[in-house]
């Protein structure tokens, strides 16, 4: 079985779609195309994946790719569970990269905008304030039909122009090096990464799954991840260490052996590698949080 690593998202008699995207799960395909992508997650929680950045999302979610950079909005695995009643909502723009020509973006008065451009190569998350503003128009802008859809999108694009309020995705050296049935074999990989990482993550099983040895399963996958497994492997548990840590129903140390590690020294220790704080230091910096707001 192959699956097309690149995706068509417009036709050619289109400058722009809008999705409203409901539905049991979403779509679980590593995946990228030649459109710019703007998605705004209105139900449903998960993994995010874009580029090489690996992170959890939930209710709110706004994110900004640029053309061709792989990503994936994997859904927890309750949501694929056989009578789950759970369902998952995606507010979708797709848009042509001639839209913002380059002789367009070299003027002054786009800036900004050039700006934003060159950031979604990496990836953007946007939050605070500009996710509010950008919520209330996307649910405007289904309403619209014709230049008046295009011109809601362009306030879209301003506002995220003139917003200090994002994060970058990807590394600064992230390069999407995929071809071929590549995205069909990291499909398998994250999968299976996926099912598993809350008990043993067998490199040998996963070698196995694209007929591979270990040695060449771990020289394809680095370039193509931009991280070797194992720290992708460690990234999906600590990111769902995050989820459990801000639910605030287990400590630590259950915690620890939820996601995967044999030994709570170990999680403490790849936790602070990964998000630069201990487990304790991030419940209690997001608890804090959560009270200032309420």
């Amino acid at each position: 079985m192959s699956t097309p690593n690149i995706e068509k998202t417009l036709t050619s008699k289109e400058t722009f779609v809008f999705k409203d995207l409901v539905g049991p799960y979403f779509n679980p395909s590593w995946h990228f195309h030649p459109e710019f992508q703007i998605s705004l997650i209105v139900e449903g929680k998960g993994t995010r994946f874009v580029g090489d950045h690996v992170h959890s999302f939930e209710e709110g979610d706004l994110v900004f790719t640029g053309p061709n950079l792989p990503h994936l909005w994997r859904s927890d695995d309750v949501y694929f569970e056989k009578d789950c009643e759970l369902t998952t909502r995606g507010l979708v723009i797709y848009f042509d990269h001639e839209l913002l020509s380059e002789s367009l973006l070299d003027r002054e008065e786009f800036y900004n905008l050039n700006k934003l451009v060159e950031n979604a190569s990496r990836g953007m998350e946007f939050y605070g304030e500009t996710r509010t503003k950008i919520n209330a128009l996307f649910l405007q802008i289904a309403d619209e039909k014709g230049f008046r859809r295009i011109i809601k999108l362009l306030e879209i694009l301003d506002i995220l122009a003139s917003s200090e309020d994002y994060n970058l995705l990807s590394s600064p050296g992230y390069v999407n090096v995929f071809k071929g049935d590549d995205a069909e074999k990291m499909r398998l990989v994250y999968e299976y990464v996926m099912t598993n990482f809350k008990t043993k993550i067998s490199l040998e099983e996963a070698a196995k799954m694209l007929n591979m040895t270990t040695t060449s399963f771990c020289r394809y996958f680095k370039p193509r991840a931009n991280k070797t497994f194992t720290r992708f492997v460690n990234e999906i548990r600590i990111g769902h260490a995050r989820k459990l840590l801000l639910e605030d129903n287990f400590n630590i140390s259950q915690i620890s052996y939820e996601c995967g590690f044999n030994a709570l020294s170990n999680f403490n220790r790849q936790f602070k590698a990964i998000t630069d704080m201990s487990p304790h230091e991030y419940r209690k910096l997001f608890l804090n949080i959560k009270t200032s707001i309420s």
